[in-house]
């Protein structure tokens, strides 16, 4: 069996029913075959893979497990012959309620987890072949904040998007309750976060997902509660971020419910994608490559209700979007030199996907 198309899905559901998947992608057709699915993890909603491919990680997104107050963070073994997934490892607590994001130190050395109801994040350990080390080596780190002008929903922190930037020690967690982003210097020596910084955004504004440009200095926030993309310009020496733009992510003329939800860069860096939930799109935008500035390219649908994430494959070629409310993954040919998205009219049915990660 060949990796090539593979992909892994996570999404909301209790222990018994299946929440990770294992599917491949048709690259000439777009069409999806199901290869694997395994239970025993509950709201599965974020995956992320080990540098070397030898280990998906996924969050358990619950505001207790095993009468412990608190998430947790699991992993999977891949075989590296299918990519098809094994046992599921031991529950690694994530010290906070509903995690909601993970990802992976660039030389494997650690796992960081944001925890959404908690407020917080936590840095995971991880020995040499992937494993997490084990709660009591993990460490824990609160945020704080005054209450938000969207009452609902900013009445504590909300951390929900933790990523290192490859090629330094920096990490970026965008906080919805606290109106930024910030910064941390992760010390792999001590296995710690150093808080150095934080990027404040427009009061409201709700920042949601984060991802870096893969060869200029800019990063981008999807904005949930705005609806809206923030363009921040990275300082790598220092880490500090500083706004250059944002853009509304939906119609001017739309004026019904809207989350913004995930935010990814096509592989050339040219074009940027982000998913809303509510007018149920993706919006396109080309990237200037000199400012990073975003120019509007086009809305297209998502194919079903609440596109909560989507993954773009490793060749540029495809979009994949996970409709939460609507149970499908919908699938969109990506033209790389438009950007634009085109429906192939292939979509599998899946029980609330949350959440796509490509294999290596």
């Amino acid at each position: 069996m060949s990796w090539s198309g593979l992909f892994y899905v996570g999404s909301y559901g209790s222990a018994d029913e299946y929440t990770i998947h294992v599917c491949r992608l048709n690259q000439s057709s777009g069409g999806i075959e199901m290869l694997q699915r395994l239970d025993g993890a509950p709201n599965a909603s974020f995956l992320a893979l080990h540098p070397s491919g030898g280990m998906l990680y996924a969050v358990k997104e619950l505001a207790e497990h095993n009468g412990t107050p608190g998430g947790a963070l699991i992993a999977l073994p891949v075989d590296p012959e299918t990519g098809l997934l094994g046992t599921i490892g031991e529950d690694n607590p994530t010290f906070g309620a509903h995690p909601c994001y993970v990802s992976v130190a660039a030389d494997g050395s650690a796992a960081f987890t944001a925890n959404y109801s908690g407020g917080s994040i936590a840095l995971h350990p991880l020995e040499a072949n992937g494993v997490p080390a084990g709660g009591h080596k993990t460490s824990h780190y609160v945020h704080e904040c005054k209450p938000g002008p969207v009452a609902d929903r900013q009445e504590a922190p909300h951390a929900h998007c933790i990523t290192p930037l490859p090629g330094t020690p920096f990490v970026y967690v965008a906080d919805l309750g606290m109106d930024g982003v910030v910064i941390y210097r992760y010390k792999a020596e001590a296995f710690s976060l150093e808080r150095i910084g934080e990027c404040p955004l427009a009061p409201g504004s709700g920042p949601r997902h984060l991802v870096f440009h893969p060869k200029e200095p800019f990063a981008y926030v999807t904005n949930e509660l705005a609806s809206s993309v923030t363009v921040l310009r990275v300082d790598r020496k220092s880490g500090l971020l500083s706004v250059i733009q944002t853009v509304s992510t939906i119609p001017e003329t739309y004026d019904g419910y809207n989350d913004s939800a995930d935010i990814h860069i096509s592989p050339d860096g040219r074009f940027l994608y982000s998913s809303n939930r509510g007018h149920d799109s993706i919006a396109v935008f080309a990237i200037e490559e000199e400012t990073g500035c975003l120019t509007l390219v086009q809305f297209h649908t998502s194919g079903g209700v609440q596109p909560r994430n989507f993954g773009i494959t490793p060749g540029g070629d495809f979009l994949l979007a996970a409709n939460q409310k609507s149970g499908n993954i919908a699938v969109f040919r990506l033209h790389k030199e438009s950007g634009r998205l085109t429906a192939t009219g292939q979509s599998l049915q899946l029980s609330s996907p949350v959440n796509i990660t490509f294999g290596r």
